[in-house]
């Protein structure tokens, strides 16, 4: 499984908020309500930082996109209907946003990795995880370049099974939920999901066996 090359990586799920209190919250937004605004912002900020850090692996870009997402939420609000679950809402206005910027700025990998090559710098500020110990040097070595792997192989991955990978792996969201955001059927999900594990498995694996020699 792909999943034991990215578990030191992993942003685990950020989603603990009651979704009829979204509702409510959002509604309360619609009619101006900072308040509001800011308990949403503070619930979900998170996750969406685990969803734009591992697809721009750079931590100042991930902040700014953030921002922009919060403030199309905003600009929204007056047309928003609560017809199903808040979390799709925003991620969907994440999802169009990431799209937009991708295309663009052009799929260039030293756009979206300024700050990638950093040793130890796996996006802990963006994840609920408490801090581990200190990591040893020849720890610290293993994890940069590991990382330096995992994000070239992701970058090879053609955008529609990059954002479902990354959605489920880093985000831990469920089938159904990332077919929501993507208004896609969830067979698509699932093969999206499988070609983008076979591409990684593939890109990886001469890694890892050089490793495990």
């Amino acid at each position: 499984m792909v999943t034991c090359f990215t578990r030191a990586m992993k942003a685990r799920k950020q989603f603990a908020s009651d979704p009829g209190r979204d509702v409510k919250l959002m509604l309360r937004v619609k009619q101006g309500n900072i308040e509001a605004f800011e308990a949403i912002y503070n619930t979900y900020k998170a996750s969406l930082g685990a969803f734009f850090y591992h697809l721009v692996w750079d931590r100042s870009r991930t902040e700014d996109y953030i921002q922009e997402v919060f403030i199309r939420l905003w600009k929204a609000a007056g047309n928003y209907q609560p017809t199903g679950k808040f979390s799709t809402f925003l991620f969907q206005i994440a999802k169009n946003f990431w799209l937009n910027e991708r295309r663009k700025l052009g799929h260039d990998p030293a756009r979206f990795s300024l700050d990638a090559k950093i040793a130890g710098d796996d996006g802990s500020r963006f994840s609920s995880q408490p801090p581990s110990p200190g990591p040893t040097p020849s720890t610290v070595v293993a994890r940069a370049e590991l990382k330096a792997q995992v994000q070239e192989a992701l970058d090879s991955l053609p955008e529609k099974q990059s954002l479902v990978f990354v959605m489920s792996e880093f985000q831990g969201l469920k089938y159904h939920e990332i077919a929501e955001v993507l208004d896609i059927p969830i067979g698509t999900v699932k093969s999206r999901m499988a070609r983008a594990e076979k591409l990684l498995r593939k890109k990886l694996s001469r890694y890892l066996a050089d490793h495990q020699r």
